[in-house]
C-alpha cells in the first residue's frame, strides 16, 4: 500500500481511514441491534467491497428481506470482480480498523472468546454532514442496510461462501 503522501487524492478521499472506520462502525452498529454479539473480524473484510463500490450500492435491494443470497443469485455480476476488490481492499480495512481502534469508535469484546468486534458509543469528533444525494451518505446508509443484512445472513463462513470468497 503507497504511502498517505503518494496516494492519488481520490483514493486518499475515498479511502481514509476515519471515512472507512465510520462506515465500519456504521455497519457494526446495525448489525448489533439484530445480533446482540459484534461481528467477526474476518467479516469486517466483505463490509468496504461491498459498501465502496457505487456499482454494488446501486443494486442493492428496497429491503432486507430480500436475502443476500437471493440478491447474489439475481445479480451473479457482482460476484465476478469481488474476491480481488476485496483482497485489494485488505489493506485499507486493516487501517480503518486501527484508526477505529485507536479511536475508541470499536472495541474487543474481551468477554468472547470469539474475539468479535463491538461498536462503542462514542462518535468521531468533527463528521461533515453530508446531502442526502451525496456519495459519502449514500455509502454510510448502505453500510447500515450491510449490518442488518449480515446479521440476518448468518456467520462470516456463510457470508464468504455466498460471495465466492475462500478465506
Amino acid at each position: 500500500m503507497p504511502r498517505w503522501e503518494n496516494r492519488p487524492v481520490e483514493i486518499a478521499n475515498l479511502l481514509n481511514p476515519a471515512f472507512c472506520a465510520v462506515l465500519l462502525q456504521d455497519t457494526l452498529k446495525a448489525y448489533v441491534e439484530i445480533n446482540n454479539f459484534g461481528m467477526s473480524y474476518p467479516l469486517m473484510f466483505v463490509v468496504l467491497p461491498v459498501v465502496l463500490h457505487k456499482a454494488t450500492r446501486n443494486k442493492f435491494p428496497k429491503t432486507t428481506q430480500t436475502t443476500l443470497s437471493e440478491w447474489l443469485q439475481s445479480h451473479s455480476d457482482i460476484r465476478l470482480a469481488f474476491v480481488e476488490r476485496t483482497r485489494q481492499l485488505v489493506p485499507y480495512t486493516k487501517e480503518a480498523l486501527i484508526f477505529g481502534f485507536q479511536q475508541g469508535i470499536f472495541l474487543l469484546d474481551e468477554n468472547n472468546e470469539n474475539g468479535y468486534i463491538l461498536p462503542t458509543k462514542k462518535d468521531l469528533a468533527s463528521l461533515p454532514s453530508w446531502s442526502k444525494n451525496s456519495e459519502p451518505f449514500d455509502c454510510r446508509e448502505k453500510a447500515k442496510f450491510t449490518g442488518r443484512w449480515f446479521a440476518q445472513t448468518g456467520d462470516a463462513s456463510t457470508i464468504y461462501k455466498t460471495f465466492g470468497i475462500r478465506p
